[in-house]
């Protein structure tokens, strides 16, 4: 015997389920982009409450789980066959301190992991940050370099 109330409550959940990744799955870049800037705000004062950090790292910290949280959201809409979240939304989350959120998305839950241009894009943007981050914290590596260059 089937239960009617059952399936009539699953029928419901679903569509709410598919209702909701609709509505937040829909690829206007600035929708994700603020979605993104608003995690990673509540993110970093929620994460400010409990730790004490230097402004960088803590912005990285931030911005790396926040990313990850978009690819993992992009990971659920690809596997629903729903929209996806832009790979320029991606992109931007990268190059403002996601990269190693994003590298951990794509290594972990093997999202975007086949996509040669993405790959290429994900590590420009990483090797981008690693020489800001020696930069910002090790500017007398640079310095040196410039001695070189004068003899």
């Amino acid at each position: 015997m089937v239960n009617v109330a059952g399936s009539v409550y699953q029928g419901r959940r679903i569509a709410s389920i598919i209702f909701f990744a609709r509505y937040f799955m829909n690829p206007d870049l600035s929708r994700w982009l603020i979605i993104w800037i608003v995690l990673s705000i509540a993110f970093y004062f929620g994460l400010g409450y409990y730790v004490t950090l230097d402004p960088i790292p803590h912005v990285l910290i931030t911005t790396n789980v926040v990313t990850f949280i978009l690819v993992l959201l992009d990971k659920i809409a690809a596997s629903m066959q729903i929209r996806r979240i832009p790979e320029k939304a991606l992109f931007t989350a990268t190059f403002f301190g996601g990269s190693i959120g994003m590298l951990v998305g794509m290594f972990t839950i093997h999202h975007k992991s086949r996509k040669v241009s993405f790959q290429f894009v994900v590590g420009i943007l990483v090797l981008l940050q690693i020489v800001l981050l020696l930069w910002y914290f090790n500017p007398s590596v640079f310095s040196n370099l410039s001695d070189f260059s004068t003899r």
